[in-house]
């Protein structure tokens, strides 16, 4: 599913012998960070310490292939003829190519084989999703492959991962390709045009908080959970320490905030069950090992049926 690369770019990470007026000194937005001439665009962030990190192409998308090493007078000539001939490259730190592909396999699983990360889906590397993505499949599928291991997963939980995982590849791939677009790199007036409308948009709290949620993939849902649990500050009879500490153990984690123990009666090899107390005003949450909630106290189903759904039956 998707389509082949259009472009092809390099991402690298350098200093700087020597620069011109039109290289940005200090953090900013990143929309003054974009800029195009002599048949290149580029992207030149300053990192801090006299690091850059600088994303450039051809406008015409032309380019070597990912197995072509990226080499430094590649780097120069895209400095000189976008910033000018005052503007040297130093120390070439780092540099990889990339392309604009958008693939996705159609199934995250075959048999006894799983599909995760880059094996699973690509897409244009923009605002750091691809890793987000890569390492919520490995959390997803890690905690049902023990369960299947140590032999306590119901039935179907392999299956889950795909059920889960797949439709936030999807929308990623969806809203990476409108953010390439809206990069505007060939300065086309009507893509401007859309992207001042857009920015608009966004200085709106809804809109904003929105596409926050979106990009940083917080907003995520999987069906028949919830959204993922919010580390709060607990107090246990341990003393102060907080959910992502419980959730170390790598086990689904019982929360009673409200005094009221539960049983997890033949789970207890599986699950955690922790009183504690919070400044929210929660009863008892279920949280699965990849930290979504699978139940709450305010939920009609029982909690034995969550437990059984997610955990498995009693042993």
């Amino acid at each position: 599913m998707g389509r082949a690369g259009r472009m092809s770019s390099v991402a690298a990470d350098i200093t700087l012998a020597s620069r011109s007026d039109q290289v940005p000194a200090a953090a900013g937005h990143v929309s003054t960070y974009t800029r195009a001439a002599g048949g290149y665009f580029t992207v030149l962030a300053p990192l801090g310490d006299g690091l850059y990190r600088l994303i450039f192409g051809k406008l015409s998308g032309d380019g070597p292939g990912r197995e072509v090493p990226v080499e430094a007078e590649e780097i120069r000539g895209a400095l000189r003829a976008v910033y000018g001939t005052r503007t040297e490259l130093g120390e070439l730190r780092a540099a990889s190519r990339f392309s604009d592909a958008v693939r996705q396999v159609e199934h995250y699983r075959q048999g006894r084989v799983f599909f995760a990360g880059d094996a699973a889906h690509i897409h244009m590397p923009i605002g750091g999703q691809g890793i987000n993505l890569g390492i919520q499949d490995a959390v997803n599928l890690g905690w049902k492959l023990a369960a299947t291991l140590h032999g306590w997963a119901p039935d179907g939980l392999l299956d889950t991962y795909h059920t889960e995982r797949h439709p936030v590849a999807a929308r990623v791939l969806q809203h990476t390709r409108a953010q390439a677009v809206l990069l505007n790199t060939s300065r086309d007036e009507e893509v401007a045009a859309l992207r001042d409308v857009v920015t608009v948009l966004l200085r709106l709290p809804d809109t904003n908080r929105a596409v926050a949620g979106m990009m940083s993939g917080l907003d995520i849902h999987y069906p028949g959970a919830g959204p993922r649990m919010t580390d709060l500050d607990l107090t246990t009879e341990d003393g102060p320490t907080r959910v992502s500490k419980l959730m170390h153990s790598g086990r689904g984690l019982l929360l009673s905030f409200d005094g009221r123990p539960r049983t997890i009666e033949g789970r207890a090899d599986r699950v955690d069950h922790v009183m504690a107390k919070t400044c929210e005003d929660t009863g008892a949450v279920l949280i699965r090992p990849d930290g979504y909630t699978a139940w709450t106290s305010t939920d009609e189903t029982p909690l034995e049926t969550a437990l059984t759904r997610w955990f498995g039956p009693r042993t």
